[in-house]
């Protein structure tokens, strides 16, 4: 934008309504965004308010929002404002503000205007991040970001973390989008048979495209439920393959086809090999009924405890006790001993059983959900990576989890996030 037209738009702000000065009154610490209108075309203004704990407004940055371009105006003394160089989100707090949060979230008054501007038809309101004055920003730069929330595609907009201390957050667009068109396929680099079978299916859009890279002959179905299944997990495909026998084709039909997830195939193969059965054999590498085959390995095999993993396993048992957690009537604790991780997959109908030597070795985390009326008795166990991720919750028969665990779940999730050191439980070996 060439300055003659940065100083044309920048000399007249609208006057701020007295219905938005009404809605601003109180006596807490908050922020305000006021979208005005101009008078003259349809530019889009937002004046940005910080109101202090007495109840005074002290105005923070202003923004403009026109056809060819987006301005960011700040200010040293909340009178006189100068064009900015960098475009960013609000910031309310001034460093000098000791006593009040540096909280730059705000409330957005008079979403009217909006309607009313060059930025209608910019669905500001499907946004599924919170930062609005960027994507607006955005909507001038690419009108046709638009096709991609209101198709589903939102999530190609996603939140990222920048600046010195990498606390600045930004928005930022999915590497695939083509800008350059204005076709919603074209945009996506997807055929229209593509786009039909992702509908409903759209967050897997990324997952999608890099097995169509790695296997670009393969039916656009088959590259699905690789997506599916794997997710971007490119690796353990060829694994399975190699140790099968089969082609990845017909190993990502089978397993989906019988609703299996890979964590439980690969546990399956583990088992076969501990067996000494024959994987090139497909009665063995695809069974009719995998459930019922998976759990007659987990009944028959026996699971053998040297004594340096026993010695492993106590060693560990202190570091591991910041791992319990309790959320209501349920709660989260580490088992006793390598026996009791057995006895949970013998009791619960799931293979568990063979990963107490993996958890007494550090290499990942198993726990125990109970209730709170049967603290001892076997109910859902989860399954920790060694860098603090939740790989698996199950049940008797490798059930889902109910509404509740699920609950108990995404509260732990959080929980997790404050007690590992650099986002990793440390491996115990």
């Amino acid at each position: 934008m060439k300055q003659s037209r940065k100083d044309a738009l920048t000399r007249y702000i609208p006057h701020l309504p007295e219905k938005a000065a009404e809605q601003m009154k109180g006596k807490t610490a908050c922020n305000f965004a006021v979208m005005l209108n101009s008078p003259l075309d349809d530019t889009l203004y937002i004046r940005c308010y910080h109101r202090y704990r007495g109840g005074a407004l002290a105005e923070r940055q202003r923004y403009i929002f026109a056809k060819d371009g987006a301005l960011r105006l700040t200010t040293r003394d909340d009178i006189h404002f100068m064009v900015a160089k960098e475009f960013r989100e609000p910031v309310f707090c001034k460093s000098s503000c000791y006593g009040y949060p540096f909280d730059n979230s705000y409330t957005v008054l008079n979403w009217q205007a909006l309607e009313r501007s060059c930025l209608k038809y910019s669905c500001a309101e499907l946004l599924q991040v919170d930062l609005l004055m960027e994507y607006l920003k955005l909507y001038c730069k690419h009108p046709n970001v638009e096709y991609l929330l209101k198709s589903g595609y939102g999530h190609l907009l996603y939140t990222d973390y920048a600046g010195y201390w990498g606390t600045q957050r930004r928005l930022r667009t999915d590497s695939n989008i083509n800008w350059k068109s204005n076709d919603l396929l074209k945009m996506l680099g997807l055929t229209r048979t593509e786009f039909k079978l992702l509908q409903g299916h759209e967050g897997y859009y990324n997952k999608y495209l890099v097995w169509r890279k790695l296997y670009p002959k393969y039916p656009p179905e088959i590259l699905l439920q690789m997506a599916r299944i794997f997710g971007s997990d490119t690796t353990t495909l060829p694994k399975f393959c190699q140790c099968t026998g089969l082609t990845p084709r017909r190993l990502t039909a089978y397993l989906f086809d019988q609703a299996v997830s890979y964590w439980d195939y690969r546990d399956y193969l583990e088992q076969c090999e501990k067996l000494h059965y024959d994987l090139h054999d497909t009665a063995i590498s695809m069974p009719h009924d995998f459930a019922a085959m998976h759990r007659r390995c987990s009944e028959i095999i026996r699971y053998e405890q040297t004594e340096q993993h026993r010695k492993l396993f106590a060693a560990a048992m202190a570091d591991r006790r910041k791992l319990d957690f309790a959320y209501g009537d349920l709660h989260i604790r580490q088992p006793k001993s390598m026996d009791e991780i057995i006895t949970e997959g013998a009791t619960l109908n799931h293979c568990v059983g063979g990963y107490a030597e993996r958890h007494a070795e550090g290499k990942l985390h198993i726990l125990f959900i109970r209730t709170a009326e049967k603290p001892d008795v076997p109910f859902y166990t989860m399954e920790l990576s060694a860098d603090g991720q939740i790989r698996q919750v199950r049940g008797r028969k490798n059930a889902a989890p109910t509404p509740a665990v699920q609950a108990l779940v995404d509260a732990y999730k959080t929980y997790l996030q404050g007690i590992l050191n650099d986002k990793k439980v440390r491996r115990s070996a």
